[in-house]
């Protein structure tokens, strides 16, 4: 089994153990003897920590003093992969330079997760907000940021991605996933598409801004859903079905260049159809003349969703499964320190090494603190 060690906080390494968690690997999270700033949010209380950290192994370290170090080399010596997203040049300043990490572990898989790339602005913060507005994302967006934790979490994967092509194709070393990279990979095409037609396309709203119709619709009963046309074969077949066959020979919406210029008439006259049928019959009719829909589901509607794959923490709290390989059925995030001892003691150390370790505060043990 392939050994990770996390040295990370908050998402973008955590959320890059998880996965690996996921696919099988033994995933030990480094914390402070403070513990993770997520363990306890006073607005999220400890749901960032759960998501992130389930079936991880916690050794609590005190890596400023030098016995905490001595632990972390050790550590990272019998380990395959490291990955870090401490501020930038910390993990040189405790002395765990590429010079120093790569001489006692010539194979080790080594990746760094960074605001931004090395140079001028390598320094600067690099919470998922602020990335999101230097990147444009949150532009792109209407100026909304974007939900949950979507840029530091797409980083992760890189990050994963990156680890998985190391181990396989045999290639250690330090690599770096750059955060804003990330979020400027989102926005691809509409680069491209700036660059050849100088054209940029409106964010934060429902409608997406290059096919029509393409948005929301509500229902007689004020349900509502979402209807996806994206060539000329469906909107056809959806003018047929709701008796609206006058809008094929309409100037305003013969291609789907006209549709989105004339988007808001459009999206009139269809609402002025749909407020007349149920939900139910809507859904039912255009999904069996095979036409995208889907209802508009709320936050509180989705946890159990039929449509989707669920893993139990206990009892009371399901979390959606990471879509790959793997299961993290049943696993929870682990009590900080929870494992120490064990780690301690398979690297070599003994008992009484350990006892002195926590009447000195280097370590933090979960049932043991000096």
């Amino acid at each position: 089994m392939y050994r990770v060690i996390e040295i990370g906080h908050v998402i973008a390494a955590p959320y890059a153990g998880e996965i690996l968690t996921h696919l099988g690997f033994e995933v030990i999270k480094v914390e402070p003897l403070q513990g993770d700033p997520t363990r306890s949010d006073d607005v999220l209380e400890d749901t960032m920590f759960i998501f992130n950290n389930r079936g991880k192994k916690s050794i609590a370290l005190d890596l400023k003093k030098e016995k905490g170090k001595e632990i972390l080399a050790r550590l990272i010596k019998n380990s395959h992969v490291l990955i870090e997203n401490l501020s930038p040049n910390s993990m040189e300043r405790l002395g765990f330079t590429d010079e120093f990490l790569f001489g006692i572990n010539p194979s080790l898989v080594y990746c760094s997760i960074k605001g931004y790339p090395k140079g001028e602005y390598e320094n600067l913060p690099a919470f998922g907000t602020i990335i999101e507005a230097i990147s444009g994302i949150m532009e792109a967006n209407d100026k909304a940021r974007l939900p949950a934790s979507i840029t530091d979490m797409s980083s992760s994967t890189y990050c994963v991605i990156t680890i998985l092509w190391a181990l396989l194709m045999g290639r250690p070393g330090h690599y770096r996933v750059n955060i804003v990279q990330s979020d400027l990979a989102w926005l691809g095409y509409y680069l491209i598409a700036y660059q050849k037609m100088r054209k940029t396309f409106e964010g934060g709203k429902d409608e997406l801004p290059f096919w029509a119709p393409y948005e929301l619709f509500s229902s007689l009963e004020g349900r509502e859903f979402y209807l996806a046309i994206n060539d000329n074969n469906k909107w056809s077949r959806l003018c047929k079905i709701l008796g609206l066959e006058e809008l094929l020979n309409d100037e305003r919406f013969k291609t789907n260049a006209d549709r989105v210029k004339n988007r808001k008439v459009l999206h009139e006259i269809l609402q002025d159809r749909f407020c007349k049928m149920k939900f139910n019959e809507i859904i039912s009719l255009l999904r069996s003349n095979d036409i995208p829909v889907s209802e508009m589901n709320r936050i509180q509607d989705l946890v159990g969703a039929k449509f989707a794959e669920w893993e139990r923490i206990d009892d009371n709290i399901l979390v959606p499964k990471l879509p790959l390989i793997g299961s993290l059925e049943g696993k929870k995030a682990p009590k900080l320190g929870e494992n120490t001892r064990e780690i301690l003691l398979n690297l070599g150390y003994s008992e009484d090494d350990i006892k002195k370790f926590a009447e000195e505060k280097v370590i933090k043990l979960s049932n043991y603190y000096v």
